[in-house]
C-alpha cells in the first residue's frame, strides 16, 4: 500500500511538472506572457551556470545622471542587479568596488568579490530618453557556501532620474 501512495506522489508531480511547462507555452502563444525576454528598452537577460535568466517579472532602473542601478526580477523571484558607477560609453571593469553585480536565487545572495570579477561594455546611452545598453560578464560569489556562478547578459533599459 505504501509503494503505491509513493507512485501515486511521484506520477502527480510529474504531471504537475508538465502541465506547467505545458501551461508557460500555452501562455507564450496566447500572448499572456511573452516568448522573448522583455522588448526594447525594458530588457534585462542573461545566462546565469548555462540557465536562462529573464527579468520578465519587473526592472527597476535608476540614475542619478552620472550612474545607474538597473535590477530585473524573474518571475520565479530571482533577481539580477547591476551598479554602473558611469554612464559614458566605454569598457569597465567590474569588481567588489566599482560597477558592482548582485545576483539572488532562491534567496541566495551571489556578489562581486575580487578585484576583477568582470566586465561591463557599455554599449550605447542616451541622456535626453534615458535610455541605456550594454552587455557584462561577471563572476559571482555565496560567501556563506563559497560557491560561485559564472554570469554574462545584456541590457537595454529605460531609467528613471532621481537627482
Amino acid at each position: 500500500m505504501r509503494h503505491i501512495n509513493i507512485l501515486l506522489l511521484i506520477v502527480s508531480i510529474i504531471t504537475l511538472s508538465a502541465c506547467a511547462k505545458a501551461g508557460q507555452e500555452v501562455a507564450e502563444e496566447l500572448g499572456i506572457i511573452p516568448s522573448t525576454c522583455g522588448s526594447d528598452g525594458a530588457r534585462v537577460q542573461a545566462e546565469v551556470d548555462g540557465s536562462s535568466f529573464c527579468g520578465d517579472a519587473q526592472i527597476i532602473a535608476m540614475s542619478d545622471g552620472h550612474s545607474a542601478t538597473v535590477s530585473g526580477i524573474a518571475l520565479l523571484g530571482n533577481t539580477l542587479s547591476l551598479q554602473l558607477d558611469t554612464l559614458g560609453v566605454g569598457t569597465y571593469t567590474i569588481s567588489e568596488a566599482d560597477n558592482a553585480v548582485l545576483y539572488l536565487s532562491g534567496g541566495t545572495p551571489y556578489t562581486t568579490d575580487s578585484d576583477s570579477a568582470g566586465s561591463v561594455i557599455i554599449t550605447g546611452h542616451d541622456g535626453a530618453a534615458h535610455r541605456l545598453k550594454a552587455t557584462f560578464q561577471a563572476r559571482v560569489r555565496n560567501e556563506m557556501s563559497g560557491s560561485s556562478k559564472a554570469i554574462s547578459g545584456s541590457l537595454d533599459v529605460t531609467y528613471s532620474v532621481n537627482p
